[in-house]
């Protein structure tokens, strides 16, 4: 088989010669990277969606039980706790409301990043009216999820920071864990 691929430019005519093995989308194929390393930078990207999922959620408890602004650089881990303490009935009952509307807010958005259309599909089997009620539903709720980051966190410095804040926890929960697995994945595959 031939290692090439031929395409046409579109401004020419003439072909253009491009190696099959850097246009797979494969990133190891693209960068030389150890594999070690691979899985060090995608532990990383994983962190950090560890640190913004707390705080998305830690936000959304702060509406529920009104407390002041969350302090990303101090996570308060406790919160990865709250669904095996709440399944085993040992938070108390406001803890417990909070727990249940934080974590099902940012299920509605983790559900979105991990496919949004098998999402809808599955919302959908119960039929085309709430289908579209759940669709609805959820694009609210991914709002919400950005207005509470918005109002009750902050990187510092005004309403610019509360931007900030919401921004990038949406981005980091957004694309960092799925990245930092698919790192993890394909390097232990290359080890």
């Amino acid at each position: 088989m031939n290692n090439t691929a031929s395409r046409r430019r579109s401004s020419s005519s003439t072909p253009a010669t491009v190696d099959s093995s850097l246009s797979s989308g494969s990133a190891s194929r693209r960068g030389g990277h150890h594999p070690l390393f691979v899985i060090a930078v995608g532990i990383g990207f994983l962190i950090l969606f560890a640190i913004a999922l707390m705080s998305q959620i830690q936000t959304n408890e702060a509406f529920i039980t009104h407390h002041g602004v969350v302090d990303v650089y101090h996570p308060n881990w406790e919160v990865l706790f709250q669904l095996p303490l709440l399944i085993a009935g040992q938070l108390p009952s406001a803890e417990a409301a909070a727990s249940i509307f934080g974590w099902g807010v940012e299920l509605i958005y983790l559900g979105f990043i991990v496919g949004y259309e098998i999402v809808m599909d599955a919302a959908s089997i119960s039929g085309r009216f709430m289908g579209g009620l759940f669709k609805t539903g959820a694009w609210v709720i991914v709002g919400f999820n950005w207005w509470t980051d918005f109002n009750y966190g902050t990187l510092g410095g005004g309403t610019s920071g509360h931007v900030a804040f919401a921004c990038a926890m949406s981005f980091i929960v957004g694309f960092f864990g799925t990245i930092g697995i698919f790192l993890i994945r394909h390097a232990w595959g290359r080890a």
